[in-house]
Parts: C-alpha cells; structure tokens; sequence
C-alpha cells in the first residue's frame, strides 16, 4: 500500500528558477528509499514540499489514507521547547504510550479501591495493548537512541537547546525516528554522526515499521539500508532498483542504451533525408520522397544523453617541495581545553610518515579535531611536542571551514589567502565550478558545499605537500566526493585526515589511527584492515583461544583452529614490534646515528609488509574457519 503519491510536481525559485519540472513519485507502507543528485538540483525543495512546508507551482501531493509525515523540524531547540530536558523530549515520541500508562496507574488505583469485572476487564484489555505496542520498553529505546547517538546520561537533564547546532541535530533526528510516522523524511542524517552512531541510524531504518525518503550523498550508507533510489535530475525523477552501486550500474547500462538508440535514430534520420534530397525532384520517385518525408515528420528524435555537466577538476599536485621521511611527530601530547579541568588528551604519540594517508577515527568529542588543530599549529600542547618534518609545508582544512572570510566575496578570498591574480584566480575558481558573477558572491550566502570547494580551492593553490582535512567530505554531492577521492588518490604529499564516510575511508585511508581512551593507537592497513583487527580484539585471546581449540573438534578443524591461533600471535607480536620502532623513529636523536637510523626504518617498512601479509592470511583462515564451523 501506497503512503504518498506525487504527480507531476512543478517549482520556481524566485519566480524563474524551474526546480522541479513534472517530477512525480510514490513511496510503499515500509519502504526504504534513496533520493540523490546533485547539490543544488531540488532534492530539499521536494522533501519540503512533500513535508507540506512548501507548495508545488503545480502539481499534486497525496497522503493516502491520512498517512503521517515526519521531518526534523526547521526551528530546533528554541524558546520553550529548548529548555525542555533531553529524556523528556525524547520521551514525548511517545506520547499516546505515556497517557495509555497513565490511565493504566489510574485503573490500578480504582480496582485496588473498589475492584470490579469491568474494571479488571478493562484493565487486562488496555494492558494488552499496552504490551503489544511496546509499551514496556518505550523508555528503554529512548535511552538506547540517546546512548547511540552520544549523549551521556549526565546529558539527559540538560535543556534541549543548551546543546550545539550539531548536536541538537542528533536530539531532533532520535525524537523523529522514535516517533515512527508512517512516513519518515530524512536530509543528510548522517551528518554530525560519528562511524558507531550512523552504524546505528542504520540498524533503526532497516528495522523500522515506517517508510523512509532519504537524502544523502553517503554512498556506503545508501547501499545498507535503501532498496530503491530515486534519482532527481533536471527536474524529474528516475527509479532505479537497488542500493547506490546498483543505481550507478544500471543508470550506466540506461545511459549507453540510450545512446545506442539515438545513434541509430539519427543513421535512420540521414538515410531518409538523403532519399528525399536525391528523389524529390525526380519524377518516378516524387511519390516515394514525399513518402519518406512524412515518416521523418513522424519519427521521434532521440537526443543523444548529455554527458556535459559540469564536473569539478581536481588537482592537489604536492611535493613541489619534498619533505623530509618523517613529517609529522606527537611525542607524548597532553592538552585540555582552558575552561576544563580534567584532561582531553593524554600520552598522544604519532609519526606520520611521507606519503602515508592516515586516517584519524573515533567518537565525536573525544579530540579529533583538537589533535588535527595541534598538528597545524593552531593550539599548542599542555606538555609533550609538536614537529612537522623538515621542508613540510602544511595545508589545514577545519571542519567548520572557519578561516574563510564570510564578509569577502569568493574571489577576494581566494585572491587573499592565495595571491594569485585576478585572471589566475577566476580560472582556478571556474575548475571549482565558480563560474560568471557567483565569483562576486559573499561567502557568507555560499552552500556548505560550496564552502568546501571554496576552501579546497585554496589548498590547491597553496603547494603544500602535508594536507589536514577535517571532514573533507561534509556537504559535497556525490561527484565532488568522487573528484575529491581521484585527487586526493592521485596527490604526491601526505595526508591526515578525520572522516566518518566510510566510502571514502575505504578508497583513501592506506593507515587508521584511532583515537580511544584519550589515546592513540595505529592500526597499519586501510580501513578494511581495522575493521578485521576491530573483530579480533572484540574477544579476549585466551577466550579466543579456548573457543577455537575446543573438544570434539576433527583432525581438519584442529589444524585451521591451530593455524588460527599461532598467526593471530604473530599480529600482535608484530604489531608490539612495530609499535616500539614507531616510537624510537620519532625521536630526533635517533637520526644523529646514520646506520642505526638506516636499519630501524629498513626493518620498519620490513614488518608493516610482513603484517600485511598476515592479515591476507588470517582474512583466508577466518573464510576457511567459517565454512569448517569453527
């Protein structure tokens, strides 16, 4: 059954901007769907519109049978509403629970005072409802959706809008989800979320009763939880089955399938035209071009598929100026921030080395961005050190993009921060997609997204050979990320970047370090690699052990347990070793010894190859041991 029906939507932003050109759609009871295109093509537009918090210039929008929508609302936690305490405005979702449980207390009150058949009849039939809608654990969900998403339990006393803009996001998008319309509208949730709170946001779509339209350019995230993509282009709107890689797959088989035909359209096309040209004036063959003319007047002309939007183009270029092997050293980093007593980081130990792209992983709030800021020299430690390598020249991209100047038109500064001329500029801009007079645009007014490029514009003229991005990847589309991903893989200098797509994770990362416990620690392999490690450490080794050299086992499942087990040892042995060389190799008077430095970084590189080598073994042990039931 159909909860929304859409016919034939039209917008006009500002009297003359066509949005939405006919764009029609319908989502079923349960359903889970994917809306994607490029910033800027109306996908907020339609979801407002279908959130009834706009009307279509024409057009219908059908509820059927008075199906509920929910959106986050526009206005978070102001006024009233923000000095609400986050548990009870998580537990407002339910609302109709609540005032069933009440007058389940009242029933209680009056049979204990006067019992009765009917009462007692009343009571059993109420609690049974009660139960079935879950009433009994309602508190319980709150608590977990809260606890998912990073809020402490000290937080839940606290006032809605005491929160930050980010985190009054989260509180917002747990009260819709935990209310449960019939249909959930959702724009960039995984936004502010960290990697354990989107794992999570995943599970609740997949497993909730409601249907759910979603707009997001996290592709690992639509692959997980959509069975259907709608994609918005030119004002319409195409269905395609599947998650994001099967929508990239079919889109390119519609596309070449298209072309193929218009191709063949166009030879049928000329084939005629030539006829009539060569025919019309000949006397036994008027007959037949005038023939030939009419079917060319009823053909349909297939154009051919543009593959001419506009793309931006990339490149990071880098190690203008080599930097030295090492370029970044944190030696024992303590830090806590000045209005705070206890400690935000303690024993922060990392090298980075020359060419490396490493990735910086962990809960929001825990430092990633203050380690970020202490490796660009923006804060200084409260004791340990500091060091960038020699001949680095560091390029650093905040999360909240706070160096640009709001008040400076975008060329102004791009010019300032880079001192490139006029001419220079504008061309560097064009490739950033600023083309005409949006070079004259306050960045105060650009998109997020174009925030972003603005500022990746700047690191591109900057000739650094050490990039720090934080969240590069926040309010760009889907081919920004894709052309970010191909420089960024192409780039000759190194990279230490926070990020919690984990798309982009996968394709960058070539090591993880993650921050846990006020602490790092360095996982040596890309993103796949940690998630293995993640696994191994879930469970204690001696449990581990004991689980897998177990009685009854046969000679087969022995030999794979044993196997199992001995290469597990030598990943932690390597990994200790590795661990301590790391150490050693961020000293600086280690390098005063020529041939011992020499011979450290020799082995160094020696055990991260050998420990990559395990990992693919125990990966092919792991598959083995599955299939033999260990």
């Amino acid at each position: 059954m159909k909860v929304i029906v859409a016919r034939d939507l039209v917008k006009y932003h500002g009297g003359e901007v066509k949005v939405l050109s006919g764009a029609s759609l319908a989502v079923e009871s349960g359903e889970k769907v994917g809306l994607v295109g490029r910033n800027g093509a109306g996908k907020t537009t339609l979801l407002n519109i279908l959130g009834g918090r706009e009307e279509p210039d024409a057009g219908s929008v059908e509820l059927v049978g008075g199906a509920v929508v929910g959106m986050t609302p526009q206005q978070l936690y102001a006024g009233e509403r923000g000095r609400r305490p986050v548990e009870e405005e998580m537990l407002s979702a339910f609302e109709p629970l609540i005032r069933r449980e009440e007058e389940l207390a009242e029933l209680e009150r009056l049979i204990s005072e006067a019992p009765s058949e009917a009462l007692l009849e009343r009571y059993g039939r109420l609690q049974a409802e009660f139960e079935r809608d879950g009433g009994y654990e309602y508190r319980a969900r709150a608590a977990s959706a809260l606890s998912s998403l990073g809020f402490e339990p000290e937080d839940w006393k606290r006032p809605a809008g005491s929160f930050s803009g980010g985190e009054q996001s989260r509180i917002a998008l747990a009260r819709l989800l935990l209310s449960e319309p019939d249909l959930i509208l959702l724009d960039e949730p995984t936004n502010h979320l960290d990697l354990g709170a989107i794992e999570w946001l995943e599970g609740f779509i997949k497993n909730t009763r409601s249907a759910v339209l979603v707009v997001s350019h996290d592709r690992y995230f639509l692959d997980n939880v959509v069975t259907s993509i709608l994609e918005l282009e030119d004002g319409r709107i195409t269905r395609y089955t599947g998650g994001y890689s099967e929508y990239v797959a079919q889109k390119r088989a519609r596309t070449e399938q298209l072309a193929r035909k218009a191709r063949a359209n166009e030879e049928r096309r000329a084939q005629l035209e030539r006829f009539i040209e060569k025919n019309r004036a000949k006397a036994r063959k008027a007959s037949q071009a005038k023939s030939k003319q009419k079917l060319l007047e009823r053909m349909e002309k297939i154009e051919v598929p543009s593959t001419r939007q506009k793309k931006v183009h990339l490149d990071l270029g880098g190690e203008r100026v080599r930097a030295g092997r090492v370029v970044l050293e944190m030696e024992d980093v303590r830090y806590r921030h000045e209005d705070e007593q206890e400690m935000l980081l303690e024993e922060i130990d990392l090298v980075v080395e020359r060419g490396e792209r490493v990735a910086l992983l962990g809960p929001n709030g825990t430092g990633k961005s203050t380690i970020m800021r202490l490796a660009s020299g923006e804060l200084e430690p409260l004791s340990g050190t500091v060091r960038l390598g020699h001949n680095v020249i560091p390029a650093y991209q905040d999360q909240q993009l706070a160096r640009l100047d709001p008040g400076k038109t975008v060329l102004d500064e791009l010019r300032d921060a880079t001192g490139l001329d006029p001419a220079d500029a504008r061309d560097l801009l064009g490739a950033f997609l600023f083309s005409g007079d949006d070079v004259f645009r306050k960045v105060a007014v650009l998109s997020g997204g174009q925030k972003s490029l603005l500022s990746l514009a700047e690191i591109v003229a900057s000739d650094a050979n050490f990039l720090l991005l934080d969240e590069p990847t926040n309010d760009l589309d889907i081919p920004a990320r894709e052309a970010l991903e191909e420089a960024l893989l192409d780039y000759r200098g190194t990279i230490l970047f926070v990020s919690h797509d984990r798309y982009f994770l996968r394709r960058i990362a070539t090591r993880i370090v993650e921050l846990e416990g006020r602490t790092l620690r360095s996982y040596p392999g890309g993103y796949g690699y940690y998630l293995s490690h993640r696994r191994l450490d879930a469970k204690d080794s001696s449990k581990k052990t004991r689980r897998r050299l177990r009685p009854g086992m046969d000679r087969k499942q022995n030999v794979l347990a044993t196997r199992l087990v001995a290469v597990e040892g030598e990943i932690d042995a390597t990994e200790r070793r590795i661990n301590r060389l790391e150490k050693e190799l961020a000293t600086s008077e280690l390098y005063s010894d020529g041939e011992r430095s020499r011979r450290l970084v020799t082995e160094h590189r020696q055990l991260k190859s050998t420990l990559e080598g395990l990992y693919a073994d125990w990966e092919e042990l792991m598959a083995e041991a599955e299939e033999a039931g260990i």
